[in-house]
């Protein structure tokens, strides 16, 4: 069964809220593809200039689904519902996997989170990305990231020895095999390190198969593998774990993790799709679903 969350609510009695609210404010947050993660505030962004962030941390976050991208079909949808604490509805974190005519496989990633106190909004959020994949290979990315009012954002692209990234955070060259961490990627679990999406840098990771979870999408009941994720290099500034759940045919369909005493996770909404959209490792073999052992 799904791991119960069992933090407490945000505090809704009236004389706490307003502190929570300030240091909801102050502190800020990060998030890692698709994490939300209460942490301390990001870095300043560099002078550079940044592609366009989208809405100010000032609007609504968005209701309506993110459109397609032009001149592809779409081979996959997941929505996800993200909650705090006991519940308590955050945002949506929803992911759409298509195919170019040119073959390329493109992802569009549209996260917005609200948190509120009292009726009054403490903290938005929101983070968009494009991937585009050819020949099974991260060819370009771009990402923009408004936390509350700080904008991050990352621009990259393939070379010949390796993934060139710039961003808010400065400048790097990438593994030319690297995986960015949107996670709807299975290859995610073969991977030795990772790009963050949010910050541009990138990070060592370890994988640990947790054990077998039965979880509810839609009016289903699917089986699914818990893995752990720890970030030992480069990790974000408030947590170095997270747990995702992909079941056997490596279909991405829960996210959670623990940060400054708030549990987030993920509900994925509807039916999971009918099959995973794969993508070619850069040796030209399928992804697939590896089966680490558990660490003691």
């Amino acid at each position: 069964m799904p791991r119960h969350f069992h933090t407490p609510i945000l505090p809704p009695d009236a004389s706490r809220a307003p502190h929570w609210a300030h240091a909801m404010r102050a502190g800020g947050a990060l998030v890692i593809g698709t994490a939300l993660i209460w942490g301390s505030p990001v870095l300043a962004a560099s002078p550079a200039t940044p592609p366009d962030l989208g809405p100010s941390a000032g609007e609504p976050p968005a209701a309506t689904p993110m459109p397609g991208t032009p001149d592809t079909t779409v081979e996959q949808t997941l929505d996800f519902a993200a909650h705090y604490g006991r519940d308590t509805p955050l945002g949506h974190h929803r992911v759409t996997v298509a195919k170019a005519a040119n073959g390329d496989t493109v992802v569009d990633v549209d996260i917005s989170f609200e948190a509120k106190v009292l009726l009054i909004t403490a903290y938005r959020y929101r983070h968009t990305a494009h991937e585009v994949w050819h020949d099974g290979r991260l060819a370009s990315l771009e990402s923009s990231t408004n936390d509350n009012g700080t904008k991050d954002w990352v621009k990259g692209h393939a070379v010949e020895d390796g993934f060139a990234v710039e961003s808010s955070h400065g400048a790097v060259t990438a593994p030319a095999d690297i995986i960015p961490t949107s996670y709807w990627n299975p290859a995610t679990l073969t991977a030795p390190r990772m790009l963050d999406t949010i910050r541009g840098v990138v990070m060592d990771v370890k994988l640990e198969r947790e054990g077998q979870d039965l979880l509810h999408a839609g009016d289903a009941s699917v089986a699914a593998t818990h893995y752990s994720l720890s970030f030992t290099t480069n990790p974000p500034p408030a947590t170095d774990k997270v747990d995702f759940w992909y079941d056997n045919a490596g279909r991405w369909l829960k996210l959670a993790f623990h940060a400054r005493g708030h549990d987030v996770a993920y509900a994925l909404q509807g039916t999971p799709p009918a099959a995973n959209t794969q993508v070619a490792t850069p040796n030209g073999a399928e992804t697939g679903m590896p089966a680490p052992e558990k660490k003691d």
